[in-house]
């Protein structure tokens, strides 16, 4: 299954060491790893790790530069065949290393550069294995340290559809990389090191598209039932597009609310509202798609959209929500505390 999956596999590992005085410097290999089972099967496991994370962006490369030292040029040799695999690496991990010092990482560990083919298109996957360190029993049963590598805290990872780069540039979401959970720094590294800037705002397209349904069923004076059920059908969509780490297809979505008079859905997500044909879901969006969702002064709400103006009622002169038959698990933690 493991060689049906992942094919044409080149893996080449680089070490990083943090010194005092100097920050991080290289250990460069010199070879390629033999394309064993192991190393299938890690590659698969970054793949689909990767594939998992939702804290991803998209970007693309700046306008060529003469400079032959920056990695859009360093790519271009070794995908045009002028460079080895190893021979790319080698420089690559260099201008990494660079932009590591310049935005004062703290990090180090193994450096993978991943050539591969998943599902007939060309990936590039560049990212830091850190190791972390635990405790086993010698067969003596004797306590001992032990190094491994945890793939699931897969925190400076990048991957380049070179598919989707050759023939889909103008797109500009051929670069996926992963973003940091504080702050900026890891994103302007990665932008550094691969002289890149950062595409599809995805958080943004998501509440549009869901901004756009609400508009384009009162326009078209879509019924409410109908409209909750196309969300419910967005929604499954979305779960199963975040599943998979595929984008969403526009003209997939716009097959969800019936044809108006005026336009199709497609035509009105596309034309009117301005998405493009594809975009990358968002998990954190798609929990208010088909429920109201608040936090804040100590208050977390959430409900089904469709219990307003049934058991939910919300008046906004006075700012306040009536909740008619409330969860039991809630009724009963208010009556054993509100004495």
């Amino acid at each position: 299954m493991i060689a049906m999956s992942v094919q044409n596999i080149s893996m080449v590992l680089h070490a990083l060491r943090k010194e005092a005085d100097s920050g991080v410097v290289v250990e460069s290999s010199h070879h390629v790893l033999t394309a064993t089972e192991q190393v299938a099967e890690l590659t698969l496991n970054l793949h689909q790790t990767f594939q998992q994370k939702n804290n991803r962006s998209t970007a693309f490369f700046h306008e060529e530069s003469p400079d032959e030292t920056n990695f859009p040029q360093l790519l271009k040799a070794y995908v045009s065949g002028a460079e080895t695999f190893v021979e790319f690496s080698r420089k690559a991990i260099k201008v990494f290393a660079d932009s590591i010092n310049k935005h004062a990482l703290d990090c180090d560990g193994y450096v993978y550069f991943l050539h591969y083919q998943y599902v007939g298109n060309d990936f590039l996957m560049i990212g830091i294995l850190e190791s972390e360190e635990s405790v086993s029993f010698s067969g003596e049963f004797d306590i001992q340290r032990v190094k491994y590598i945890d793939l699931s805290r897969m925190n400076i990872s990048m991957r380049i559809d070179l598919t989707q780069h050759r023939i889909a540039a103008e797109k500009k979401q051929y670069i996926s990389f992963i973003k940091g959970r504080s702050g900026r720094k890891i994103s302007d590294f990665l932008m550094s090191f691969l002289t890149a800037e950062e595409g599809v705002d995805k958080k943004l397209q998501n509440e549009t598209l869901i901004r756009a349904i609400t508009s384009y069923a009162d326009t078209n004076q879509v019924p409410m039932e109908q409209l909750l059920d196309a969300k419910k059908e967005l929604q499954s969509y979305c779960r199963e597009q975040l599943k998979t780490g595929d984008n969403l297809d526009v003209k997939r979505i716009g097959e969800i609310l019936p044809e108006a008079e005026s336009s199709d859905f497609y035509t009105f997500l596309t034309t009117d509202v301005g998405l493009p044909e594809s975009f990358p879901p968002s998990q954190s969006t798609l929990r208010t798609m088909t429920k109201y969702v608040g936090s804040g002064g100590g208050l977390n709400i959430s409900f089904d959209q469709k219990l307003l103006g049934q058991r939910i009622a919300y008046d906004s002169t006075t700012d306040t929500l009536t909740i008619v038959g409330i969860p039991p698990n809630l009724k009963d933690q208010l009556l054993r505390n509100n004495r």
